[in-house]
Protein backbone atom coordinates (compact mmCIF):
# COMPACT_ATOMS: atom_id res chain seq x y z
CA UNK A 1 0.00 0.00 0.00
CA UNK A 2 1.52 3.13 -0.80
CA UNK A 3 1.22 7.01 0.68
CA UNK A 4 1.13 9.68 -1.00
CA UNK A 5 2.84 12.84 0.04
CA UNK A 6 1.94 16.42 -1.15
CA UNK A 7 4.42 19.10 -0.72
CA UNK A 8 3.14 22.75 -0.02
CA UNK A 9 4.39 25.23 -2.10
CA UNK A 10 5.70 28.58 0.34
CA UNK A 11 4.02 30.95 0.03
CA UNK A 12 6.44 33.46 -2.21
CA UNK A 13 6.49 36.98 -0.45
CA UNK A 14 7.00 39.72 -2.79
CA UNK A 15 9.54 42.74 -1.55
CA UNK A 16 10.04 45.84 -3.15
CA UNK A 17 13.13 47.77 -4.06
CA UNK A 18 14.20 49.09 -0.38
CA UNK A 19 13.51 45.86 1.50
CA UNK A 20 15.12 43.73 -0.90
CA UNK A 21 18.11 45.57 -0.52
CA UNK A 22 18.34 45.84 3.39
CA UNK A 23 17.93 42.40 3.04
CA UNK A 24 20.92 41.90 0.60
CA UNK A 25 23.08 43.79 3.09
CA UNK A 26 21.84 41.97 5.97
CA UNK A 27 22.56 39.05 4.53
CA UNK A 28 26.33 40.00 3.66
CA UNK A 29 26.80 41.39 6.91
CA UNK A 30 25.76 37.93 9.09
CA UNK A 31 28.44 36.38 6.47
CA UNK A 32 31.30 38.75 7.04
CA UNK A 33 30.52 38.56 11.07
CA UNK A 34 31.41 34.82 11.01
CA UNK A 35 34.43 35.79 8.55
CA UNK A 36 35.73 37.86 10.91
CA UNK A 37 35.15 35.20 14.04
CA UNK A 38 36.80 32.42 11.85
CA UNK A 39 39.60 34.60 11.08
CA UNK A 40 40.30 35.80 14.51
CA UNK A 41 39.81 32.01 15.72
CA UNK A 42 43.07 31.36 12.90
CA UNK A 43 45.14 34.42 14.26
CA UNK A 44 45.03 33.26 17.43
CA UNK A 45 46.05 29.69 16.37
CA UNK A 46 48.94 30.79 14.65
CA UNK A 47 50.17 32.68 17.45
CA UNK A 48 49.58 29.80 19.84
CA UNK A 49 52.07 27.65 17.49
CA UNK A 50 54.79 30.70 17.32
CA UNK A 51 54.73 30.29 21.01
CA UNK A 52 55.31 26.22 20.67
CA UNK A 53 57.58 26.50 17.62
CA UNK A 54 59.62 29.09 20.34
CA UNK A 55 59.70 26.21 22.96
CA UNK A 56 60.69 23.76 20.83
CA UNK A 57 63.65 26.30 19.69
CA UNK A 58 61.95 26.53 16.35
CA UNK A 59 62.21 30.33 15.35
CA UNK A 60 61.88 29.45 11.36
CA UNK A 61 58.76 27.91 12.04
CA UNK A 62 57.45 30.82 15.23
CA UNK A 63 58.30 33.73 12.42
CA UNK A 64 56.23 31.85 9.86
CA UNK A 65 53.36 31.04 12.25
CA UNK A 66 53.60 35.04 13.41
CA UNK A 67 53.29 35.68 9.83
CA UNK A 68 50.77 34.11 9.25
CA UNK A 69 49.05 35.53 12.53
CA UNK A 70 49.47 39.09 10.86
CA UNK A 71 48.12 38.22 7.54
CA UNK A 72 44.62 37.06 9.72
CA UNK A 73 44.96 40.12 11.23
CA UNK A 74 44.87 42.48 8.24
CA UNK A 75 42.22 40.37 6.67
CA UNK A 76 40.04 41.29 9.43
CA UNK A 77 40.91 44.95 9.68
CA UNK A 78 39.44 44.69 5.71
CA UNK A 79 36.61 42.43 6.96
CA UNK A 80 35.84 45.30 9.55
CA UNK A 81 36.01 48.03 7.49
CA UNK A 82 33.55 46.36 4.89
CA UNK A 83 31.29 45.11 7.69
CA UNK A 84 31.32 49.19 9.06
CA UNK A 85 30.38 50.23 5.69
CA UNK A 86 27.75 47.42 5.36
CA UNK A 87 25.95 48.72 8.36
CA UNK A 88 25.99 52.18 7.23
CA UNK A 89 24.21 51.65 4.21
CA UNK A 90 21.60 49.36 5.84
CA UNK A 91 21.32 52.10 8.21
CA UNK A 92 21.01 55.01 5.77
CA UNK A 93 17.96 52.89 3.88
CA UNK A 94 15.83 52.44 6.25
CA UNK A 95 16.24 55.89 7.54
CA UNK A 96 15.31 56.75 3.68
CA UNK A 97 12.42 54.27 3.79
CA UNK A 98 11.19 55.84 7.11
CA UNK A 99 11.70 59.38 5.51
CA UNK A 100 9.47 58.39 2.56
CA UNK A 101 6.96 56.82 4.51
CA UNK A 102 6.75 60.04 6.77
CA UNK A 103 6.55 61.96 3.91
CA UNK A 104 3.93 59.85 2.58
CA UNK A 105 1.75 60.40 5.52
CA UNK A 106 2.51 63.86 5.59
CA UNK A 107 1.32 64.35 2.12
CA UNK A 108 -2.24 62.31 2.53
CA UNK A 109 -2.62 64.43 5.62
CA UNK A 110 -2.25 67.46 3.92
CA UNK A 111 -4.56 66.44 0.83
CA UNK A 112 -7.58 65.64 3.71
CA UNK A 113 -6.43 68.40 5.62
CA UNK A 114 -6.82 71.01 2.29
CA UNK A 115 -10.26 68.85 1.23
CA UNK A 116 -11.49 69.75 5.01
CA UNK A 117 -10.78 73.22 4.75
CA UNK A 118 -12.28 73.46 0.95
CA UNK A 119 -15.86 72.19 2.87
CA UNK A 120 -15.44 74.56 6.02
CA UNK A 121 -14.50 77.54 5.37
CA UNK A 122 -16.04 81.14 6.36
CA UNK A 123 -18.48 81.86 3.93
CA UNK A 124 -20.72 78.63 5.17
CA UNK A 125 -20.25 80.09 8.81
CA UNK A 126 -21.38 82.94 7.84
CA UNK A 127 -24.61 81.62 5.74
CA UNK A 128 -25.13 79.45 8.99
CA UNK A 129 -24.86 82.46 11.50
CA UNK A 130 -27.39 84.41 9.09
CA UNK A 131 -29.99 81.19 9.46
CA UNK A 132 -29.50 81.67 13.20
CA UNK A 133 -29.85 84.88 13.08
CA UNK A 134 -33.44 85.24 11.34
CA UNK A 135 -34.55 82.27 13.50
CA UNK A 136 -33.74 84.24 16.49
CA UNK A 137 -35.45 87.57 15.12
CA UNK A 138 -38.33 85.42 14.64
CA UNK A 139 -38.19 84.44 17.55
CA UNK A 140 -38.10 87.56 19.36
CA UNK A 141 -40.77 89.09 17.20
CA UNK A 142 -43.31 86.01 18.44
CA UNK A 143 -42.10 86.25 21.96
CA UNK A 144 -42.87 90.10 22.02
CA UNK A 145 -46.11 89.63 20.00
CA UNK A 146 -47.81 87.51 23.08
CA UNK A 147 -45.77 89.74 25.36
CA UNK A 148 -47.93 92.99 23.98
CA UNK A 149 -51.24 90.99 24.59
CA UNK A 150 -49.84 90.11 27.88
CA UNK A 151 -50.26 86.23 26.82
CA UNK A 152 -47.66 84.05 28.85
CA UNK A 153 -46.63 81.02 28.23
CA UNK A 154 -48.63 78.21 30.35
CA UNK A 155 -45.58 76.03 31.31
CA UNK A 156 -44.18 79.40 32.82
CA UNK A 157 -46.91 80.23 34.81
CA UNK A 158 -47.01 76.80 36.47
CA UNK A 159 -43.83 76.65 37.14
CA UNK A 160 -44.10 80.07 38.74
CA UNK A 161 -47.64 78.86 40.96
CA UNK A 162 -45.54 75.79 42.46
CA UNK A 163 -42.77 78.20 43.46
CA UNK A 164 -45.20 79.83 45.01
CA UNK A 165 -46.70 76.92 46.93
CA UNK A 166 -43.94 75.29 48.05
CA UNK A 167 -42.60 78.77 49.33
CA UNK A 168 -46.30 78.98 50.79
CA UNK A 169 -46.36 76.09 52.92
CA UNK A 170 -42.95 76.62 54.28
CA UNK A 171 -43.69 79.82 55.62
CA UNK A 172 -47.24 78.16 56.80
CA UNK A 173 -45.94 74.90 57.90
CA UNK A 174 -48.94 73.53 56.55
CA UNK A 175 -49.81 70.96 53.35
CA UNK A 176 -51.61 73.16 51.06
CA UNK A 177 -53.48 71.76 47.83
CA UNK A 178 -52.24 71.82 44.57
CA UNK A 179 -53.32 74.35 42.14
CA UNK A 180 -53.38 74.41 38.47
CA UNK A 181 -55.28 76.15 35.65
CA UNK A 182 -58.52 74.15 35.85
CA UNK A 183 -59.13 74.37 39.57
CA UNK A 184 -58.52 77.88 39.89
CA UNK A 185 -60.61 78.25 36.37
CA UNK A 186 -63.37 76.31 38.33
CA UNK A 187 -63.01 78.35 41.40
CA UNK A 188 -63.71 81.53 39.83
CA UNK A 189 -66.78 79.65 37.95
CA UNK A 190 -68.25 79.10 41.15
CA UNK A 191 -67.70 82.77 42.36
CA UNK A 192 -69.25 84.02 39.38
CA UNK A 193 -72.38 81.74 39.33
CA UNK A 194 -73.00 83.01 43.21
CA UNK A 195 -72.14 86.57 42.25
CA UNK A 196 -74.74 85.81 39.46
CA UNK A 197 -77.52 84.49 42.00
CA UNK A 198 -76.78 87.39 44.48
CA UNK A 199 -77.80 90.29 41.53
CA UNK A 200 -80.81 88.11 41.21
CA UNK A 201 -82.09 87.95 44.58
CA UNK A 202 -81.74 91.38 45.05
CA UNK A 203 -82.97 92.05 41.57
Amino acid sequence: MGFLFSKKKKKEVKLDNQESAILECKVCRDKIKKYIKSLEKNAALKKEKAKEALKAKNKDKAKMNLRMEKMYREQIKTAEGQLEMIETQISQIEMAQSQKDAMTVLQQGNEVLKKLQSEVNVDKFQDIADDLDELKAQNDELTQFFKDRGIEEEEDVNDELDKLIDSVQKEAGEQLPSANKESLEGEEASAEKEENKKVALEA
